[in-house]
């Protein structure tokens, strides 16, 4: 198998990843906003996927009148970086 074809089947999986990552955060979100889902057990495990990485732009940006961007700050960075991956496999092959 060519190395081109690995490293296509990399990235692919990559961006796999980070799609399913993306929705993993927003459905996290979405979470906080209802109450009554805050203390399930869907909640949780969300929460431990999403925190280590979300908590990065918490501890970054404060709450801005009670509204917390750091989701959505990280999506931006998340797919910015999955674009730059992508423009440098465009740039490789």
């Amino acid at each position: 198998m060519p190395v081109s074809n690995i490293l296509y089947y990399l990235y692919a999986l990559i961006h796999w990843a980070v799609n399913i990552y993306s929705w993993i955060i927003v459905f996290s979100a979405i979470i906080t906003w209802l109450p009554n889902l805050r203390a399930s057990r869907l909640a949780y495990w969300l929460n431990r996927l999403t925190q280590p990485y979300v908590g990065f732009f918490q501890r970054l940006i404060p709450p801005i009148v009670g509204i917390d961007f750091s989701p959505l700050i990280a999506l931006l960075v998340l797919q910015f970086a999955d674009r730059a991956l992508f423009a440098i496999f465009v740039q490789l092959f």
